[in-house]
């Protein structure tokens, strides 16, 4: 945990200066919003699983964004805005001209990168190529304008809504576990943590992460505006032969949940995201290593379960798919959605802690490679440039990878040596400090025709009375995450900064990058 506090110390330090730690009911003024974010549905490649022969040719169900403004009711007081997006990761492209657009709209300074959060549902099937860095442009072949604008003016207009619909309200916080709905897909690299760690949560998931944490928006009249939850895992139902937009289990799961409270309002349930009714957002967490295939993985050609060490099937990757517990990827989207939908329900009927105290926001821009990470009291190391390992190659029991690349391989291939050399050869020291991870792809000295990969990364941190969210630009597996929150909240609880047993912290995954 040592090596998390150190660097988020200064941040979660300078989020306390000057936040109120007073609380009345209804002090904040509270706005939710939505807007379509689809794009091009047609003759576009599929960002995620990023195979070049997956193109969309329709839709299973429309993209989003959904956003969540919270402010204090006093004149010029802080304000935060979060934004769950139907997407597989965000872009800092994309936020930059976001900001940009709100400020000709709103003024300029009522959101900035500062406290606007940008959080990606790791959807799998969502028009690519509209990130800056190269390696995410590299199965749609290059930069897709028609969905960068899709989002950048889909975000732009859910931010609008919500501030045009800010009134005062109320928050409250609840939280619950889910079984069920999510696997860990890399057991042996999750046993490879500290057992006396492990032991700490066998009763709440176990090497899955089972919390389901939810905010709930109401005005002050009691009428319910909107829910916003977080849950880990991907969004890999729908698998990598579809051709279909979708939201997958999370896009499921939020219009499950906005027409259920349609039909408890006696509106229209037909789906409409410019209506100004109920937002419910399902936002990714901490899912790296988390999965929505629940019964496991498969060989494709014996039905027996894979190698579990290199997740193949005779020795080849290609083979082995994880299962989902539907009759096939749409059924399995309808019930891991399902299952979010309804817990959540749970969770937002009885969600009883009121959310108290200041708005704040605070905002970094890290240089990882060469950062200083301090492991104990006694030893430090500095971490590398960003670098693809054989690994990457070889994908996941969600989506494989291909040609003769396996999971846990720490040795390389001369042939494919020739190939990476080709685009970026590393250097003695990078080859050193990657170590014992063969590098098949130096994305980190790749600069032709522009980066490959971001070097310096946002981190950022919403608080809204004792809930801190934080914004983290990478897909956090399940012991990182547990490992971030409890950095977080008894950093903020030891300084001071939110009473002691009152922090509830989440970690919002694919955020800003």
């Amino acid at each position: 945990m040592l090596a998390m506090v150190s660097f988020l110390f200064p941040i979660l330090m300078a989020l306390g200066a000057g936040a109120s730690r007073k609380s009345t009911t209804g002090e904040f003024l509270v706005g939710v919003g939505k807007a379509d974010i689809t794009g091009p549905a047609a003759d576009v490649n599929l960002c995620g699983y990023e195979y070049l022969n997956q193109t969309a040719k329709g839709i299973h169900l429309r993209l989003l964004a959904r956003t969540l403004i919270v402010s204090g009711t006093e004149e010029g007081a802080k304000r935060v805005a979060f934004v769950s997006i139907d997407t597989g990761m965000p872009s800092q492209l994309a936020t930059k001209v976001i900001v940009e657009t709100l400020a000709k709209k709103l003024g300029p300074g009522v959101y900035t990168e500062r406290n606007l959060l940008i959080s990606s549902t790791h959807t799998h099937s969502t028009p690519g190529g509209w990130q800056q860095y190269l390696l995410f442009q590299v199965s749609s072949l290059g930069f897709v304008q028609e969905a960068f604008d899709a989002v950048v003016s889909g975000v732009v207009r859910s931010v609008v809504r919500a501030h045009m619909a800010l009134q005062p309200g109320s928050l409250s916080l609840n939280s619950g576990l889910l079984a069920g709905a999510n696997i860990n897909r890399s057991p042996p690299a999750y046993v490879r943590n500290p057992s006396e760690e492990r032991k700490r949560y066998e009763t709440v998931g176990n090497d899955t992460d089972h919390i389901m944490q939810l905010l709930r928006v109401d005005a002050t009249d009691g009428s319910p505006l909107g829910m916003f939850n977080w849950f880990a895992v991907h969004g890999t139902s729908m698998n990598h032969s579809n051709d279909l937009l979708s939201g997958d289990n999370k896009g499921y799961a939020s219009y499950q949940f906005e027409r259920a409270i349609a039909a408890q309002q006696g509106r229209s349930q037909a789906f409409n995201s410019s209506d100004g009714g109920f937002v419910a957002a399902f936002a990714s967490t901490n899912l790296g290593d988390v999965s929505p295939n629940t019964l496991g993985a498969f060989c494709q050609d014996s039905g027996l379960p894979c190698d579990p060490i290199h997740s193949t099937c005779h020795g080849k990757n290609e083979l082995c798919i994880g299962r989902g517990p539907g009759r096939d990827q749409f059924e399995s989207t309808q019930i891991i959605g399902q299952k979010q939908t309804d817990k959540a329900m749970d969770l937002w009927k009885t969600a009883s802690t009121e959310v108290s105290g200041g708005v704040d926001f605070r905002h970094t821009y890290l240089r990882m490679p060469g950062l200083k990470v301090h492991l104990n009291e006694t030893h430090s190391v500095g971490l590398c440039k960003p670098a693809m390992g054989y690994s990457f190659a070889a994908g996941t029991t969600d989506g494989p990878g291909m040609f003769n690349f396996i999971q846990s391989s720490n040795s390389s291939n001369p042939f494919w040596n020739i190939i990476s050399h080709a685009i970026a050869k590393p250097s003695k020291e990078q080859i050193a400090c990657q170590a014992p991870k063969p590098i098949l792809i130096d994305s980190g000295d790749a600069s032709w025709p522009y980066g490959w990969d971001p070097e310096i990364v946002p981190i950022q941190i919403l608080r809204i009375g004792q809930l801190a969210i934080l914004g983290v630009p990478g897909e956090f597996t399940t012991m990182a995450g547990r490992r971030l929150r409890e950095a977080m909240t008894s950093t903020l609880e030891d300084e001071g900064l939110i009473p002691k047993g009152e922090a509830v912290a989440v970690v919002a995954g694919l955020s800003n990058t």
